[in-house]
């Protein structure tokens, strides 16, 4: 059974296999972004197939593959693999089992769901609570990366 309606494609234009020294300084990245080592040894184990693939038409962005998953978006193309922002995937939260692990997380309420994941901008009377990262003490500021959860 499909998850999706309709499985998205992207065009890539070009595809580099992580060796050595490239993939410790991924995993060093997603380690130092989403709290520390034993993450990021679950969504890139050291021996892993790591594939890091440009899009083509015109778009700087990179993707990083993991034995053919998808894990981490990268929107700045033209930085090395890690030196941008990297936002994880859905297959990156399923490897580590609660979103909370890799982002902060703004708890919304069910109604608003429906609006927000349809493209509307979230306001403050549709949060119910926010959630700092596990590991974490401080809360998001404004234009952080964020999990949306709805209650």
């Amino acid at each position: 059974e499909e998850m999706f309606k309709k499985a998205a494609t992207v065009a890539f234009k070009g595809e580099t296999r992580l060796r050595g020294k490239e993939g410790k300084r991924l995993r060093e990245a997603v380690a130092l972004s989403f709290g520390g080592e034993e993450i990021a040894a679950a969504i890139l184990p050291s021996k892993a197939d790591v594939v890091v693939r440009k899009a083509g038409g015109g778009t700087n962005v990179q993707f990083v593959f993991l034995d053919g998953e998808c894990m981490f978006v990268q929107l700045d193309g033209k930085a090395e693999i890690g030196a941008g922002e990297l936002m994880p995937a859905l297959p990156a939260f399923w490897k580590v089992g609660a979103a909370e692990t890799l982002l902060p997380c703004v708890v919304i309420q069910r109604p608003v769901a429906r609006f927000v994941f349809g493209g509307a901008n979230l306001m403050a009377p549709g949060v119910h609570s926010v959630l700092p990262a596990v590991g974490s003490d401080s809360m998001p500021r404004e234009g952080t990366l964020v999990v949306l959860r709805a209650i």
